[in-house]
């Protein structure tokens, strides 16, 4: 009897220490997912200027063609409906505001875990970037929660900003009194198509633009720029490890460093990347049917009439290159027929 007591009253412990542990798991998840949803609720909404992730994991798997990274510049020039328009290419702008190397090394590793390109075109003007930029916090906390975004906090960001990065109630608890029904649906489905596909359209061009010709380095230290050189090697050897034609690019523009500038980064490039393709579109208006005066936003940028020349150019210019769009589903064809037929007719409203 006294050993069926002992066996029992141990059984009964032992049910009492999973019961605990069962419901300790529970509450901690709980606890994780309430703490997960609010900040999916506070955390402003980011369609335009970049870090358009909750867009892109719209985009069906394994349906892109190219990809686009950088900063400002690939996102205000490129139009990926206007590539499609021209090429049939389906792709994407996944770039951010000034974004370093650092932190697009590690997008492009969450790129590829959802998506096979055939060809990356990285916009190198970053390669004149500080370590850290202005624009850190916006461009990672927008990550989809991945070891590649604990990658980019613990290898990219300021450390002052890294625990607001791991948890967003941090940066955005203040935001309480401005939480609408629309923050709350756009928690609960936080993958939503859109039409721009990662693309920030620039309307108008501003006094002056296009009409002085500004030829200046960029100043940056030589510890930042080896540090650069070394994170778009990254870069280029995660394309050639995953088969993917790299593109390494400047686009027109009329604020930009000395033309001896650029071949020097060509031939730096060359060395240290001899697979990718180096593309100095910096002064290729006439090459692509830009007019400086009309096509550009300010000195760097394309607007919207700019970018769409440039865009349907560029279409033609990667067939050349032998990449080539891929089977589609009937499905995805038509939205991108949608997507291309809503970027004409706000080009008409544009240009009536």
């Amino acid at each position: 009897m006294l050993q069926e007591g002992i066996v029992l009253s141990r059984s009964k412990g032992r049910y009492r220490w999973w019961k605990e542990f069962a419901f300790t798991t529970v509450f901690l998840l709980l606890t994780v997912w309430m703490i997960q949803f609010a900040s999916d609720v506070l955390r402003p909404p980011q369609k335009v200027y970049g870090s358009t992730w909750s867009a892109f994991r719209a985009e069906p798997e394994d349906s892109l063609d190219v990809i686009y990274l950088g900063s400002s510049y690939a996102y205000c020039d490129i139009n990926p409906s206007m590539v499609y328009a021209s090429s049939g290419l389906t792709s994407y702008v996944m770039a951010g505001s000034e974004q370093t190397l650092s932190i697009t090394y590690w997008y492009l590793k969450e790129i590829l875990e959802t998506q096979s390109p055939a060809a990356v075109m990285l916009e190198v003007t970053s390669l004149f970037f500080k370590a850290n930029q202005n624009y850190t916090q916006q461009n990672i906390v927008y990550m989809p929660f991945s070891c590649n975004k604990l990658g980019a906090i613990v290898t990219a960001a300021e450390p002052e900003l890294r625990l607001g990065l791991l948890f967003d109630l941090y940066f955005y608890h203040s935001r309480w009194n401005e939480i609408g029904f629309g923050d709350i649906w756009r928690a609960l489905n936080p993958i939503q198509w859109d039409a721009r596909k990662g693309h920030t359209a620039m309307e108008g061009t501003k006094e002056g633009a296009g009409e002085v010709l500004s030829e200046v380095d960029r100043v940056v230290t030589a510890e930042d720029y080896r540090a650069n050189l070394a994170w778009l090697k990254k870069i280029t050897d995660l394309c050639q490890e995953h088969n993917i034609q790299c593109f390494l690019t400047i686009y027109p523009s009329y604020t930009r460093s000395r033309p001896e500038t650029y071949a020097r980064i060509g031939r730096e490039l060359q060395a240290i990347a001899p697979e990718a393709i180096y593309c100095d579109w910096s002064d290729a208006f006439d090459t692509i049917g830009l007019i400086p005066t009309e096509h550009l936003y300010d000195g760097g940028h394309l607007n919207q009439e700019g970018t769409a020349i440039f865009s349907n150019w560029l279409g033609g210019f990667l067939i050349g290159q032998g990449v080539t769009p891929r089977s589609q589903t009937a499905e995805n064809t038509a939205a991108w027929q949608a997507a291309v037929q809503e970027w004409e007719e706000t080009e008409a409203v544009s240009n009536p």
